[in-house]
């Protein structure tokens, strides 16, 4: 069997090296860039394993002329064409709680940051760098699956007033007194939002230029979870006015296409790849605005998780035993 790993880090790399030798009967080819630098010589691989950063639409199937495995090294797996993948009978599998902890213990290092304006921190003035308590305060958690639980466990261990939005009721969140409210209404009476749900046409823009305005003037908006669950033209849009108290963003509309600005502009593509590259300049240049490049996962036990988890899903693939965390 072959597996293609694209998008591997030099952590992964050195743990699929060890892979491989204790594997020999599994050929193991590696890029560290994106699926699109994958050489044609390649093309014939029975497995793929990917990161967000590479998007698998149906062009980029029709090149690859006996795939049977993909395996997305995240718990988000909007970036592959399942209904394609299903047509042409590929099983997708994804690695779901591998970040539960290292992303809610990010979502609290942006909002610290934002509380205690680390942001300024090159200013002397004592008034630039006054600062707010997080006890007493009230934090609104969009979605409430693991990682929305474990923000809600740490923000009790500071004392916050813990509001949330979900589908369904959180018994954890339930039982340290989280109140499950409409989207509308936590809006408004958080201090801090913060979003943890998967990217679909449901979430798609789920905060945006109607419902940020009903944001505190100095509430904070936190995203760790996919960038175009939040409209990036309202989060602009709101900082420019002074209309909420700052925001961090782990992720961003069109991230992927980071560094790629001057290739874009280029080679004509859509106005709105050229303006998603431009909004996030102008992010940088707000002192209260956060944001990281997609690192909120990037601890060395989550990505052990990650690898070793795939690494158990290709074994599986090639006896032909059952595959953990199936989608299709």
């Amino acid at each position: 069997m072959k597996v293609v790993f694209v998008d591997v880090s030099d952590f992964e790399e050195a743990v699929m090296k060890r892979f491989k030798d204790e594997h020999p009967e599994i050929m193991i080819v590696m890029y560290k860039d994106d699926i699109t630098k994958v050489k044609i010589e390649d093309f014939d691989a029975d497995c793929l394993s990917i990161f967000i950063n590479s998007r698998v639409d149906k062009n980029t199937l029709l090149k690859f002329t006996g795939l049977k495995f993909i395996f997305t090294r995240s718990t988000g797996f909007d970036h592959i064409d399942l209904e394609s993948c299903g047509k042409n009978n590929i099983r997708v599998c994804n690695v779901p709680d591998y970040g539960s902890q290292t992303v809610a213990e990010f979502t609290f290092f942006l909002i610290l940051s934002l509380f205690r304006k680390i942001n300024f921190s090159n200013n002397n003035s004592m008034k630039f760098l006054r600062g707010r308590e997080l006890e007493g305060k009230s934090i609104g958690i969009i979605g409430a699956g693991k990682i929305g639980n474990n923000v809600g466990k740490i923000a009790n261990a500071f004392g916050m007033n813990i509001l949330y939005y979900s589908r369904s009721s959180s018994g954890y969140l339930d039982s340290i007194n989280g109140r499950r409210l409409e989207l509308n209404e936590l809006l408004s009476g958080s201090d801090v939002v913060t979003v943890h749900v998967p990217l679909n046409a449901t979430t798609y823009h789920m905060i945006n230029k109607d419902n940020i305005k009903l944001m505190k003037k100095d509430a904070i908006l936190i995203n760790t979870s996919r960038g175009a669950v939040v409209d990036t033209d309202a989060v602009v849009e709101a900082l420019d006015s002074n209309a909420i108290g700052g925001v961090g963003l782990d992720v961003i509309e069109g991230e992927e296409f980071s560094g790629k600005e001057m290739e874009i502009i280029k080679r004509k593509e859509n106005y709105d790849l050229i303006k998603q590259a431009l909004e996030t300049n102008i992010l940088k240049g707000f002192d209260n605005a956060i944001l990281t490049p997609h690192i909120a996962y990037n601890t060395e036990e989550a990505l052990t998780r990650i690898v070793n988890s795939t690494c158990e899903n290709i074994i599986n693939a090639y006896k032909g035993a059952d595959l953990k965390n199936r989608i299709i």
